[in-house]
């Protein structure tokens, strides 16, 4: 493991505190925990050399130095064997003594406090970290912000708590762990060094100094930069593989019995808050000594349904197969009752028992039915409604699923996208970022409740987009004249003396005019006729300038300038030259582009104009499909035409009966 730690002019500011420890274990019981390695940055303090020092209360330290020093001894002290898990206990105590320091008044720290710790057993890394400072992995050429996700917390000061949660990963041979001060971090952005750090093949102390500029060791703008740079290269050899070259730094998610088995309680509690069905089936009230549940119930219900049902067909087949006994006993007995209803009296005594008895048999007979049908539709519709709520939070777990799957994509192309932002790569980062919002679009445009990782991450590429994109909003447009409208439009009338076209089925709705000569582009055919200008408005016969060709697709709008610029119907912008195409640019910009109304441009301007009137706005690119400059307004909510003055330097809007100038 080699470890560089550089240090920028830490003593420049006399009102901060910059310092890096590095501790290696020293016996087997700290071997098991492994390095630790700590990077601090205090600001704007008044108050920073008035800690007490923890066992000592007449020496008094400053407060980088009592946090390492405490983090060094609860770390190694801990009973735990797994790094992770003693530096989250480690944090536990950090968090209560600087609440103890709040406590005393001692508040000079808060919100000025830059601190980052690092664990690296093997090639487990765990880490955390408060404030702004960047912890950066980099692994085969590619930079990635491992710290980002603890980026999003805000101190609670009551009680406090500073330090979350920590990361975890694996590391592998060559991987760079580098920890820098916000202000280190921003001049090696611009300077690109972190970009030649990755690409560098091997990293030693005579590599480094090469790829630093030397502007850091003399004085003059080198000398006005503090900060602290802490870098550790990986070179022991890797016994882990890389997973489809993706990097596993998430926060740590503890198991939770709760989280496994929540779809089962909360379909019971569901079943609990129907009082409908507790009525049905709590037929008799438990006894007082013995507590019983509503699902012990339910139970009990339907096993003696189902008992009952088993008995009931046990019955029936035993009474199909079963063959009745016929002996003489039993013949005997009829033939006698037969003999005995002969005799009038008995028969008439008979038939009013019968008259009363068969009514009451009737009804009973008539009541089991109702009730066993009743019992039967009962448990059917309980079997649907319990069907239909798994059923429904299947479907829930599964949406819930597929959308937590998108979030997890759209966030790994934002990190990729933030990891080319780092290196300068801002083209690539774009497309990325395009890329993501394509896929979160259709959440961020319904209506429904979204939650709150989606809407931070929704933001977060909404923001660096139009950072990108140069999106200028502009809520009070400054207003123009009619007359500077039109002077600065370029317009003609087509000519009646001209030799009409051979073909009558050319069409002549776009037309452009270049030193006096006139083009004319057909819609359906692409083809693009050119009159030349011989003297006193005269033009010569009409020349097929360009013929069809699949790089030209409906056009909408052209301009000539030299060569031809022809808008398509898919908002793409297609480049003739000497009748020849000679590219496309297809725009990749933000908002993403609907439909482009017009494109021009004048002789000897380096820019493209577009208007896109159902995004209000309107877009200037150079010729190579950069993006120079958007203008976007709640005002231009009827753009119908704009012009250019000569310079190129102020648009002209037509808004509806209005005009608006805007000045680049």
């Amino acid at each position: 493991m080699q470890i560089f730690e550089l240090h920028f002019n830490p003593k420049l500011n006399k009102d901060q505190l910059l310092d890096s420890f590095v501790y290696e274990p020293q016996n087997i019981y700290e071997k098991r925990l492994g390095s630790l390695y700590i990077v601090g940055k205090l600001q704007n303090t008044f108050s920073k050399n008035s800690i007490q020092g923890r066992g000592n209360e007449n020496k008094k330290t400053n407060l980088l130095n009592e946090l390492a020093r405490l983090i060094k001894r609860e770390y190694y002290n801990s009973p735990i064997k797994i790094p992770e898990q003693a530096l989250s206990k480690t944090l536990k105590k950090i968090n209560e003594f600087l609440s103890e320091e709040v406590k005393k008044d001692n508040v000079g720290w808060l919100g000025n406090l830059n601190f980052g710790v690092l664990s690296l057993k093997s090639l487990d890394l765990s880490f955390t970290k408060t404030g702004s400072l960047k912890i950066l992995l980099i692994r085969d050429k590619q930079i990635t912000d491992i710290g980002k996700s603890l980026e999003l917390q805000e101190i609670n000061p009551y009680p406090l708590k500073i330090f979350f949660n920590t990361v975890s990963g694996k590391l592998v041979e060559n991987d760079i762990i580098v920890v820098l001060t916000q202000e280190i971090f921003n001049f090696f952005y611009e300077q690109k060094i972190l970009s030649k750090i990755a690409k560098a093949e091997s990293l030693d102390q005579k590599r480094l100094k090469e790829i630093l500029p030397a502007s850091l060791f003399e004085k003059g703008e080198g000398a006005k930069i503090s900060g602290i740079c802490f870098l550790s290269v990986v070179n022991q050899e890797s016994l882990i593989a890389k997973e489809n070259g993706k990097i596993n730094f998430q926060k740590q998610e503890k198991f939770s019995f709760y989280a496994v088995f929540s779809p089962i309680l909360d379909l019971l509690k569901k079943i609990k808050k129907i009082n409908p069905i507790n009525k049905l089936i709590l037929r008799r009230k438990p006894k007082a000594h013995k507590k019983t549940s509503i699902y012990f119930e339910i139970f009990v219900f339907f096993r003696k349904r189902f008992l009952g049902f088993l008995h009931l067909i046990k019955d029936k087949i035993f009474r199909i197969f079963r063959k009745p006994k016929k002996n003489q006993e039993s013949e005997n007995i009829v033939e006698k009752r037969n003999i005995e209803l002969e005799n009038p009296k008995i028969a008439e005594e008979v038939e009013k028992k019968k008259y009363k008895i068969l009514p009451d048999i009737d009804k009973i007979i008539k009541s089991r039915s109702i009730k066993k049908r009743l019992i039967l539709v009962f448990a059917f519709i309980l079997l649907l409604f319990f069907g239909f709520l798994i059923f429904q939070n299947r479907n829930n777990k599964t949406e819930e699923k597929e959308f937590n799957i998108s979030l997890i994509e759209i966030q790994e192309k934002v990190t990729q996208a933030e990891n080319f932002l780092i290196i300068g790569e801002n083209k690539n980062a774009n497309s990325m970022f395009i890329e993501a919002w394509k896929g979160i679009a259709p959440l961020a445009e319904s209506e429904n409740d979204l939650e709150p990782k989606a809407v931070k991450l929704i933001a977060t590429i909404k923001d660096n987009l139009e950072d990108l994109n140069k999106l200028e909003k502009i809520e009070d447009p400054e207003q123009g004249s009619q007359e500077e409208y039109e002077k600065a439009l370029d317009s003609f009338s087509v000519p009646d003396n001209l030799i009409p076209f051979p073909d009558p089925d050319f069409n002549f709705d776009l037309s452009a005019s270049y030193f006096s000569n006139l083009y004319f582009l057909d819609k359906k055919t692409c083809q693009i006729i050119k009159y030349p200008y011989l003297s006193n408005s005269h033009w010569g016969l009409p020349q097929i300038w360009k013929g069809q060709d699949s790089s030209c697709y409906e056009p909408k709008s052209f301009f000539v300038n030299g060569p031809i610029w022809i808008l398509n119907k898919n908002n793409s912008i297609s480049r003739y030259y000497l009748g020849s195409f000679e590219k496309k640019i297809s725009l990749e910009i933000f908002p993403l582009a609907k439909n482009i109304s017009q494109v021009k441009s004048k002789t000897n301007l380096p820019y493209i104009y577009l208007l896109e009137p159902i995004e209000k706005r309107i877009i200037v690119i150079d010729k190579e499909g950069e993006i120079i400059k958007q203008f976007q307004s709640e005002k231009f909510n009827d753009l119908k035409n704009f012009s250019i003055s000569d310079n190129g330097k102020t648009i002209y809007l037509l808004n509806g009966s209005e005009i608006y100038k805007i000045k680049l």
